[in-house]
């Protein structure tokens, strides 16, 4: 099973358009010697990419209807395509070459299986809201201003780290390029001990995850932005 998640939530990294089409040719070629293919694409970022050359496309379009072998699963929703933290309403979509209603029935089947046996239902509230926010004419023109946001805050951060090569003595920002957030890798340092230390005195949250600390740029001022990161160098010199 080859499993995908980009982008996702600790990186925030798209794939490129000609990685892009290197992954679909991986997954052909062993599909094509026999091996049988699960591929979820979670595009919960989708449309949110901020540079030149990144895949704005799903790569479910380009897998679903790759070979029988491959099964392409999209795993989507509106919580931070359309802005929405919190609603928590989500897509699947399958996609086999030659899928048959047989093949479907199976398998949205088993999907209600799981989600009665695990969630229950979905909030019916969250859902009607997001249909009747799609429908509205301002829909689009409320989503690019969004994103206008956001990819000044990322623009902010890229900036950062080309300017304060001091921050390179004890991490280093993990390649991003779209979403929310973006993490810092650590040299050296425990990340779990950098957290303690920003909370207790620099009162900044992050994440920690093994040697990571991930920020989460989408939610923070454009003119706090900076001090984030020095609050996070000043941390690591006390750590």
């Amino acid at each position: 099973m080859f499993f995908f998640n980009f982008p996702n939530n600790p990186v925030g990294y798209t794939v490129s358009e000609s990685e892009a089409g290197k992954i679909t040719d991986i997954i052909k070629n062993r599909a094509e010697k026999g091996d049988k293919i699960v591929v979820i694409v979670d595009d919960a970022y989708f449309g949110l990419v901020y540079e030149d050359g990144i895949y704005k496309e799903s790569l479910f379009s380009n897998l679903a209807d790759l070979h029988e072998n491959v099964l392409a699963v999209k795993v989507d929703g509106p919580t931070k395509e359309s802005y929405v933290w919190g609603l928590r309403v989500g897509f699947i979509t399958y996609g086999i070459k030659n899928g048959n209603q047989k093949i479907y029935s199976a398998l949205e089947a088993k999907s209600g299986g799981i989600v009665r046996g695990s969630v229950s239902m979905c909030s019916n509230l969250s859902q009607s809201l997001i249909v009747d926010a799609i429908k509205s004419s301002d829909y689009d023109e409320d989503k690019r201003e969004k994103y206008d946001i956001l990819k000044k805050r990322y623009e902010i951060v890229k900036e950062i780290f080309g300017s304060h090569k001091e921050y390179s003595e004890y991490f280093e920002a993990l390649p991003f390029n779209s979403g929310y957030f973006m993490c810092v890798k650590l040299k050296n340092l425990d990340a779990e001990k950098v957290r303690k230390i920003l909370l207790d005195n620099y009162s900044t949250g992050v994440i920690a995850i093994e040697n990571l600390l991930r920020v989460t740029f989408s939610a923070i001022p454009s003119d706090k932005i900076s001090k984030i990161f020095e609050n996070i160098y000043n941390a690591c010199k006390e750590a």
